[in-house]
């Protein structure tokens, strides 16, 4: 009864205090006290709500950024507010606000969908016209309550048929399907298809079920054209908007299209009421990204087909990984700009709330101590490239411990009074249905013993109780990875008993069905699981109050990547519980990809200022050296190789990727001695800089050419192609690219004697791998942040730091670019070394050499004319083979289509 009335005061105040500035602590006491009269609280549980309140109430969110398109758009909203019934926005914005979402959150979700629907077409206008645009989310952000409410408003305002496409799997779209009837619709659409209304409200329809929209499809089934056509309803003979969610399948899209031509079009062909298609994972209708065994462009035709049975059609995609949008694929910016998916009217950048748990709290410059456990004992159990047929005999300790530390989760959210909740588990560790289903029978084995110890010693003394093994294990993994003054020990091991026997391993995969992950059928006290999937877990899909994660997967692949990261999201009241078992390389590449999409980011803060388009934003996407592995992705059972067009202009470019081979690193000292060399013969003294950095200031660039050129990387350096950066280079006539400055930047490691140079190496960790070395600090980084302040004056540096401070932001490297006079090469001289099986650090032998690895930072330039850009010649042979897993991430999980 006590956590009840405490939720109720809770409520009552979230919404009750004014939304749009932070509310004096005065007023949520003073209100909190009056409520405690008619729903009474412990001093204990009033403490807890009156800290809860607190953090609530200091959540915020930022509007975003929006980028417009060259045609003029006039903004129509305001103008039609007084004449709009927001009814549907409003049912939802009662339920987010039922389900604790923050007030300023929801203010501002308010002004965005505003801001979003202003830049759609206006439903009232009649004639003729298309708006395109696109909005660039974070993964698992809440881009489905944006939508949501964007479909709500838009159905206010008078858009009669919206049409949101989900991914390609029945899973997700089956998901979404039961979120917009839970937020959108308002009764549950199961058996809608067959005539078979069973009217249960869910949802907003337990708010206000006096009217609900239409709908087309339903949780159990995607639209079918014979059903639909059985039922004998027209878009215009319903009053209210019309709902269709709909997987990207060639078929389930052409039959769409034929049920709205035959049954809905006018003499013309066309139909005259307004359609809003949204187009969730964007990225994955572009051409290039679809898996192999699809025609790549179908999709992207059968999208534009529905659009063009329509006079008047607003699109807008949501993606969350811009770097494998739309932009990328088109061969040139005709073929960009010509494709009527191409957001050409707008692209809105969301910015989340300040309690989301992003990449960026995991794998920013400065992540979150506690949740990344590194993964060190699996490639034997996973190979990377292991096939369907591979045996799971036993499971590595490192995903035995996952599961403990999920039991524990679970009992301490318990403890903490979170107990009707979903709970959830990840392992990810292949795509073959075959191998999760072998997985899945070895943690269920392994979780109904626990369960039985559990049942038989917890309620124990714990003297007694701790000499059973798995007793003992729990209690190892809690005292080492949890906060264990939050509660004690005796408490934590007689809760484990409600805590862990409801919890179920589901396998999650083509072969089990879109139904196997049923939340919605459990709401009433929460469903808990262990989900063992692949693909099917890896692109959309929630799992909801997911507090445990264990992937280990291969791919490189951004896109891949990004969207596999299902541990992303809201974690209020237990982000502390919440642990991510990765292996070393993909913590490596997700913090590459954190930074690289940051940038991205600040490049639309960037581009706003100078009012620039989104066309100009689609070129620059495309011209980012990061842009490279997603175009040989998509290029790569195509051709041998590659060319694109790369801007460098305030780029950092470092061959993190070396070559192992110890004859290779001695030569590439050499090559470094030799260059020194010449620097001295050139007459350009060795310096100590402000930073007491050996510096070599005004470097002719053919001298580092010559040594960029002669250094031999490994072909897999994506961004660092030496040969052709050193022909730029030699061939420039661009002024600031005449003279350079050259750093051996200093490290924390013994000072030695490099070439005549007193420096001291800098450790860095190393991973083997494919034939080469990945050297990374944690995000593909060798250099350290700041280093590239070298060669600035010291009055310009400061001036970045102070304006760093008065944002209260750390200060970014590309700031120190943008105001670099001439660019800067770093010759980092490493220390390197590995871990063994145990996890120990050992050095890593390079035969008695120093390891070299460079780093170029570039001043900002004008390269937007493509003759002044670096062109690079990718070889994809070499690619090929040693991507192999990555490509195969998009294919099929059934064994039969993936083998």
């Amino acid at each position: 009864m006590s956590i009840d009335n405490a939720r109720l005061i809770e409520n009552a105040v979230l919404v009750s205090l004014p939304d749009q500035h932070a509310p004096k602590e005065e007023a949520i006491l003073e209100l909190a006290t009056r409520l405690r009269q008619a729903f009474p609280l412990s001093d204990d549980d009033f403490a807890s709500l009156i800290k809860r309140l607190h953090a609530k109430l200091a959540i915020t969110m930022d509007t975003g950024v929006v980028l417009l398109g060259e045609e003029e758009h006039t903004p129509w909203l305001s103008s039609r507010k007084a004449v709009i019934d927001p009814f549907y926005w409003q049912r939802f914005l009662q339920l987010l606000q039922r389900k604790d979402w923050p007030p300023k959150v929801l203010s501002t979700l308010n002004s965005v969908t505003d801001n979003i629907l202003d830049l759609l077409g206006d439903p009232a206008k009649p004639g003729s016209w298309k708006r395109r645009g696109l909005v660039i989310g974070d993964v698992q952000s809440g881009k489905t309550a944006t939508y949501t409410a964007l479909s709500c408003k838009a159905g206010d305002a008078g858009y009669r048929l919206i049409v949101l496409l989900t991914g390609t799997l029945e899973s997700l779209r089956r998901q979404t399907q039961e979120r917009l009837d839970e937020g959108f619709v308002g009764f549950d659409s199961s058996g809608i298809l067959r005539k078979i209304r069973n009217n249960r409200a869910v949802g907003v329809g337990t708010l206000d079920a006096r009217r609900s929209a239409g709908v087309f499809t339903s949780r159990d089934r995607d639209f079918s054209k014979t059903l639909v056509n059985s039922l004998g309803i027209r878009i215009n003979s319903i009053k209210e908007p019309v709902l269709v969610v709909v997987k990207k399948n060639r078929k389930i899209l052409e039959n769409l299209e034929k049920w709205l031509t035959e049954y809905n079009a006018g003499d013309d062909g066309k139909i005259d009421v307004p359609l809003l298609l949204i187009d969730d994972e964007a990225d994955s209708a572009s051409v290039n990204t679809n898996p192999l065994s699809t025609d790549p462009t179908e999709i992207n035709k059968r999208i534009r087909a529905l659009l063009a049975l329509f006079k008047r059609s607003s699109y807008i995609g949501f993606t969350a990984t811009p770097f494998a949008n739309i932009f990328i694929n088109p061969d040139s910016e005709n073929d960009m700009l010509g494709d009527d998916l191409f957001p050409r009217d707008f692209i809105y950048t969301l910015d989340p709330p300040t309690n989301y748990v992003g990449p960026v709290v995991m794998f920013g410059d400065e992540p979150r101590d506690g949740i990344l456990e590194p993964i060190s004992d699996a490639e034997s159990v996973f190979p990377s490239r292991h096939k369907c047929s591979w045996p799971i005999n036993d499971l590595p300790q490192s995903l035995r411990d996952a599961v403990t530390s999920f039991v524990i989760a679970n009992t301490i959210r318990d403890l903490r009074g979170d107990s009707a909740t979903h709970r959830s588990m990840l392992v990810n560790v292949s795509r073959f249905t075959a191998v999760q289903d072998q997985v899945a029978v070895l943690i269920n084995s392994d979780l109904n013993r626990i369960q039985q110890d559990i049942r038989n010693y917890s309620q124990l003394d714990p003297a007694i109780a701790l000499r059973n093994k798995t007793i003992s294990e729990i209690h190892q993994v809690w005292r080492s990875s949890y906060n264990t003054k939050e509660f004690a020990w005796e408490g934590v091991q007689r809760a484990l008993l409600a805590s862990a026997l409801p919890i179920v391993v589901k396998a999650v995969n083509q072969r089990t069905g879109a139904a196997s992950l049923d939340y919605a059928s459990n709401r009433e006290n929460g469903l808990r699981v262990i989900a063992i999937g692949g693909n099917s877990l890896s692109r959309g899909l929630t799992l909801e109050g997911l507090s445990t994660s264990y992937f280990y997967r291969n791919s490189q692949m951004y896109d891949t990547l990004l969207q596999m990261g299902r541990w992303f999201g809201y974690r209020d009241n237990y982000s502390d519980l919440c642990k991510v078992w990765l292996s070393e390389d993909a913590i490596q590449w997700y913090s590459h990809i954190t930074a690289a999409t940051e940038e991205l980011r600040f490049e639309v803060k960037r581009m706003r200022r100078m009012n620039a388009t989104p066309r100009e934003f689609g070129l620059k996407v495309r011209a980012h050296p990061d842009s490279l592995i997603v175009t040989a992705q998509n290029k790569m059972r195509l051709a041998h190789t590659i060319e694109r067009v790369i801007s460098i202009s305030t780029e950092a470019i470092e061959s993190t990727r070396l070559k192992s081979s110890r004859v290779i690193i001695s030569a590439n000292k050499q090559v470094v001695a030799n260059a020194i060399a010449n620097f001295e013969r050139a007459g350009i003294a060795c310096e100590s800089s402000e930073w007491n950095n050996p510096i070599w200031r005004e470097v002719p660039k053919e001298l580092v050419s010559a040594l960029i050129r002669n250094f031999e990387v490994h072909p897999l350096n994506v961004a660092f192609q030496s040969e052709d950066l050193a022909d730029y280079f030699t061939n420039t006539t661009e002024p600031k690219l005449q003279k350079w400055d050259v750093v051996l930047p200093n490290g924390g490691e013994p000072e030695i004697i490099f070439v005549r140079t007193r420096v001291r190496p800098a450790k860095r960790f190393v991973l083997p791998r494919d034939n080469g070395i990945l050297v990374s600090g944690r995000n593909m980084r060798v250099g350290s942040r700041g280093i590239e302040r070298e060669g600035l004056p010291s009055g310009i540096v400061r001036e970045i730091n102070d304006q760093a401070k008065l944002t209260k932001k750390n200060v970014s490297d590309h700031a120190f670019r943008e105001r670099r006079p001439r660019p800067l090469l770093l010759i980092h001289v490493l220390a390197p070394y590995t871990r063994d099986g145990n996890g120990v650090e050992v050095p890593f032998d390079t035969g008695g050499e120093e390891l070299i690895a460079l780093g170029l930072s570039m001043p900002k330039f004008d390269d937007s004319d493509v003759a002044k850009r670096v062109k690079y010649r990718v070889n994809l042979v070499e690619w090929r083979a040693m991507l192999e897993e990555s490509l195969d991430d998009d294919l099929p999980e059934n064994d039969d289509d993936a083998a």
